[in-house]
């Protein structure tokens, strides 16, 4: 290839459209000689070899091109590092925070806890408060009552002292009936379940201290609106160890309860207490015991399986409560008393005899208060039974604390002679009675006051109970002169008196009857009015001076064809022989008879034949 094709491929791939672009120095060329017209057919060799090469444009270029890609290499670097210092930035201020996060945590989640704390602080007031200890730790003695429905003139239908003993979780209980007559301070003597009407739990709790005569404060006092409380509780469940058929005192159907538990709501509860409480003739009053089982049950059921569940069934039935109980002391006593096991849940009934006042029909007198001691292990009453000799004569008072009855008159003054009998083995006088008369008001219960207690007076004090076959021995602080020991006769003490003089009466009637001869005449031959005569006859022949025969009714024999008279003897003794031999003689006629049996309970029957009318 020539030069000048050479040349022309050159231009034609180079600088065909862009003459403005042609470098004319690289050429040689100058303004001058623009325009000239330059023939490439020349033959010299006008350029050298040298002249065409293009090192200085090259290297120039690639120096432009290699200085702008360091300046885009910086740039970018630049902008790497301030990424990073941004994100170390970040990275710093991130833990920073957390740090105070962490530490600050207990601190905002107290402040937390505070306001929510502060949002139910209304509705935590509204709830019990439940103590670190549920189970009481102290002993205590409380008295349960159970009214039908109304707490505000409440039919009481039992009545619950019991004692709980906190080191040996042991509970013991004394059912006392409603209808008991004790002495009832400001009202005297009446029932005392009627002492709530009076004047509320707080007077039940002074007369049964007052008349259990026992150094024994009551602590605390329950009554339930039995009805409401177990109906409120869903009812309870009752266990009973054999089947019993109870009256239903709202329509005096009955129903009946099976052995094991019982679901039973609060209408058959108080038809339950009612049944045992002492107002059936037909129920033993010792059986009212089982009044006991009705209480244990609405204790479980109010104390449930946990501290949420008492509080709740508190808080149900707290309106139908009458109690001096704090909500704190409720939940320690209803746990408690609830975990009692059986084998430590003892339950006694209050000895009483039973007697009859009008309107009243049946009531209760308390007997033997003296066992009361040994069954609640307390100091203050001189069991029964123990040792009662002593040595020194004691001054006695004796007074008259059931005046109020007709019966009454003279008690303490007929009393006070077998006292002043009374001897010890040398001769000299066991007592002397330095006082007889009435007391200041009416008593249900004998009091037997010991002043100055010591080992002589306190044995005294319980011959002199066991003497009068009842009282309550109660030792006193306080010192009094004239007496060691002032006594207080009763309405329990008359009704033994009563019942002493009737059976003595009694007695004596018998025996005086068992040495008359009874006889009987009957009417065998048909005259009107036979027997009678015969009768009348034989009353004026044995009784003329003195009564030697008792003469039954007469009557008519089986028939009227008796031609014989006959003397039946029953009862063959010599005294029943003489007299049947002395009836022969006054009549005139008879045979004398023999049998073993007499339908008329006599010693002697005369059957009147026709031989006596002839």
């Amino acid at each position: 290839m020539s030069f000048n094709e050479d040349e022309k491929g050159f231009r034609d791939n180079n600088f065909e459209d862009d003459d403005d672009n042609i470098d004319r120095g690289f050429y040689g060329l100058d303004d001058e000689e623009e325009g000239k017209n330059y023939s490439n057919d020349s033959g010299d060799d006008f350029f050298k070899d040298e002249d065409f090469e293009f090192e200085g444009y090259r290297e120039s270029e690639d120096i432009e091109r290699e200085g702008l890609r360091s300046k885009r290499t910086r740039q970018k670097k630049k902008k790497r590092k301030a990424v990073w210092r941004l994100i170390a930035i970040l990275v710093v201020v991130a833990l920073v925070a957390a740090g105070i996060v962490f530490k600050l945590a207990p601190w905002i989640r107290n402040k937390i806890s505070l306001k929510q704390e502060a949002a139910t602080a209304e509705e935590e007031e509204a709830r019990i408060t439940i103590p670190e200890s549920l189970i009481l730790g102290e002993d205590i003695n409380i008295i349960i009552a159970c009214a039908e429905e109304d707490l505000l003139q409440p039919d009481i239908n039992s009545i619950i002292f019991s004692s709980y003993y906190s080191s040996e979780n042991k509970l013991i209980s004394l059912c006392i009936p409603p209808k008991t007559l004790m002495d009832i301070p400001g009202f005297g003597a009446e029932l005392i379940g009627k002492s709530v009407n009076m004047g509320g739990m707080d007077l039940l709790s002074l007369s049964l201290k007052n008349n259990l005569g026992m150094n024994m404060e009551i602590d605390y006092y329950i009554l339930f609106d039995v009805i409401n409380v177990i109906n409120k509780l869903g009812g309870i469940d009752l266990k009973l160890t054999e089947e019993v058929t109870i009256k239903n005192y709202n329509d005096n159907s009955t129903f009946t309860l099976e052995e094991g538990n019982n679901l039973i709501d609060g209408e058959k509860a108080v038809s339950f207490l009612k049944y045992y409480s002492g107002i059936e003739k037909d129920v033993p009053v010792e059986n009212i015991k089982n009044q006991k089982l009705i209480v244990d049950a609405i204790i479980k059921k109010v104390a449930g399986k946990d501290d949420e569940e008492i509080s709740r069934n508190l808080n149900l039935i707290k309106d139908f409560m009458d109690t001096d109980l704090s909500m704190e002391d409720g939940i320690k006593i209803f746990t408690t008393l609830s975990r009692v096991s059986d084998d430590k849940n003892h339950t006694y009934a209050l000895s009483v005899s039973s007697t009859e006042l009008k309107d009243e029909e049946i009531v209760y007198v308390p007997q033997d208060i003296s066992k009361l001691a040994s069954i609640f292990n307390k100091e203050g009453i001189v069991p029964s039974g123990e040792d009662t000799d002593f040595t020194e004569a004691v001054k006695i008072t004796i007074l008259n604390g059931a005046y109020d009855s007709p019966d009454a008159f003279g008690l303490a003054a007929s009393t006070a002679e077998k006292f002043k009998d009374l001897k010890f083995d040398d001769g000299n006088n066991k007592y002397e009675v330095v006082e007889v008369g009435n007391s200041d008001s009416i008593y249900e219960s004998t009091q037997i006051l010991v002043y100055s207690p010591d080992a002589n007076k306190l044995a005294a004090a319980d011959d002199i109970k066991n003497i009068l076959g009842a009282g309550s021995i109660s030792p006193r602080e306080e010192d009094i002169t004239n007496s060691d020991i002032i006594v207080i006769l009763g309405k329990d003490y008359l009704e033994i008196s009563k019942g002493s003089q009737e059976s003595q009466g009694e007695e004596q009637e018998q025996e005086q009857e068992e040495q008359l001869v009874k006889i009987i005449v009957l009417n065998g031959e048909g005259t009107a009015g036979l027997a009678a005569t015969v009768t009348d006859i034989l009353d004026s022949y044995f009784n003329s001076t003195e009564e030697t025969v008792v003469l039954l009714e007469p009557r008519s024999a089986e028939n009227f064809k008796y031609t014989e008279t006959k003397i039946t003897v029953f009862n063959s003794t010599e005294v029943v022989n003489e007299v049947a031999r002395k009836i022969r003689e006054r009549l005139g006629v008879g045979v004398i008879e023999y049998s073993e049996n007499s339908p008329d309970n006599a010693d002697i029957s005369v059957t009147i034949g026709s031989d006596y009318t002839k």
